[in-house]
């Protein structure tokens, strides 16, 4: 059995525990004529979220939803969503909103793909594509759009698009939305909508921020949790540090070829470091792309679509990749470096591992990582054991946290921040006052007739 909470009551929403999807469709009256499109595609049996989120959805309820990555989110609100929409009416009835325009892509393939069925016709609204071939497609009447939020506010503020008769808002990896600083893009948005409509909320965490986003726009919404902890089973996804005190990018080229990954994800904390790991790699006449911000759509298109090649092993990346997209068969995520939170290091393992496949995660470690790479693990609460070939680093860990090194770390940012903060309330007279003592005419000041002369400042 499983166990919905909802905020607005006490009450518990109990849902019976499905054999199949064809046991699911039956109980809530999904059309089976699904079944044949989805059995394609391996998929037989629904997963945790699907189980717990159509029977609501297909029931006209409200919902924020949190599931780990590759859990089948798209296809427990696609379902729903195309199972709801009425054909005969040529309105724009479902919205989906995604932060990436490589997650609308794949969102909109999806739906599509579950559509063969049914005369739906999807269409996707995202930057780094053609305004006017976009702004054709949405006036050609879609059933469903799929947007990215800042061309979707442009085509609502040119009045290209139409929300009076959307039925069904879908926000998806919302929290991701949250950090990339679109909470009043999504306000904004939602405040379009005037028509009364069905609102559910996907996140893979639920900070203040999106509760808050729920109150304010939803209508008695039950809050489904499926493994909060964001764990992964230990069968599925085994987990592990390379601890190394050699140079980092030697350390990486080493673990490839002990590994030799059929398919692998590296993932770099900043495009500067991506471009040397993808470079590094590329010099050992290793298939690799790279993947980063700095790139345009089409590059990123191409990047993915020649990884899908069979001489393509590795994808060199930063957190761009780590929400929302879905590649396939892929054996081993490397960590070129240790993720600063536990949720961006569990968006990333999460491109591995999905639904009832298998795979590694390996985090290097430096010397200089070691601490960061503690806390991290104190946090994610799962098994990480070191690599072959790897250190163990829990002695060294411990040494640490024996000594007063932690104490002295902690009182040193103590004070930094108690510093920051005093600087901070002394408001306008404090900036006030240290631009008086560097001078109006800022470093050079005139003494005299003379040369100016050189003045250090603070």
């Amino acid at each position: 059995m499983k166990f919905i909470y909802s905020d607005v009551s006490t009450n518990w929403y109990r849902i019976a525990t499905m054999s199949s999807l064809e046991t699911l469709f039956e109980n809530v009256g999904i059309d089976k004529k699904l079944l044949p499109i989805l059995s394609k595609s391996g998929i037989v049996n629904p997963t945790e979220i699907q189980e717990s989120t159509i029977p609501l959805l297909i029931d006209n309820k409200d919902i924020i939803a949190q599931s780990n990555t590759g859990t089948g989110k798209t296809l427990a609100y696609g379902i729903p969503v195309i199972h709801k929409i009425e054909e005969r009416y040529s309105d724009i009835q479902g919205l989906v909103i995604v932060p990436t325009r490589e997650l609308a892509d794949q969102v909109t393939g999806d739906l599509r793909n579950i559509s063969e069925y049914k005369k739906v016709k999807i269409v996707r609204v995202c930057g780094g594509k053609s305004f006017s071939i976009q702004a054709q497609a949405v006036k050609r009447n879609p059933h469903v759009v799929v947007a990215t939020p800042g061309r979707l506010i442009d085509f609502i503020r040119k009045r290209i698009i139409n929300l009076d008769w959307i039925k069904f808002l879908i926000i998806d990896e919302a929290d991701m939305m949250l950090e990339m600083g679109f909470i009043n893009d999504i306000e904004f948005i939602v405040e379009s909508i005037k028509n009364e409509h069905q609102t559910a909320l996907f996140s893979a965490t639920f900070p203040k921020e999106i509760i808050s986003l729920s109150k304010k726009y939803q209508k008695n919404s039950i809050k489904v949790l499926i493994n909060q902890d964001n764990k992964i089973s230990e069968k599925q996804l085994m987990q592990y540090y390379y601890f190394t005190q050699k140079n980092k990018g030697d350390a990486l080229s080493e673990l490839i070829d002990n590994i030799n990954p059929k398919k692998a994800i590296i993932f770099c904390r900043t495009k500067h470091e991506s471009h040397h790991v993808y470079t590094a790699i590329r010099e050992k006449k290793i298939g690799v792309v790279l993947i980063n911000g700095d790139m345009s759509q089409k590059q990123r298109d191409r990047s993915l679509g020649k990884f899908k090649e069979k001489n393509t092993k590795i994808i060199v990346a930063t957190d761009l990749l780590s929400r929302g997209i879905h590649v396939e068969k892929i054996d081993y995520i490397l960590n070129y470096n240790v993720p600063k939170t536990r949720e961006t290091y569990f968006h990333r393992i999460g491109r591995t591992a999905r639904i009832d496949s298998r795979g590694k995660a390996i985090t290097l470690i430096s010397e200089r990582d070691r601490v960061g790479f503690y806390r991290l693990r104190e946090k994610l609460k799962c098994k990480v054991d070191p690599f072959e070939g790897s250190d163990n680093i829990d002695e060294k860990l411990n040494k640490w946290k024996s000594t007063d090194k932690r104490e002295k770390f902690n009182q040193r940012r103590n004070d930094e921040k108690k510093r920051r903060h005093d600087n901070k309330s002394k408001g306008e007279n404090y900036s006030s006052n240290k631009r008086a003592r560097s001078g109006a005419r800022g470093p050079f000041k005139k003494r005299g007739r003379g040369k100016p002369r050189y003045r250090r400042t603070m």
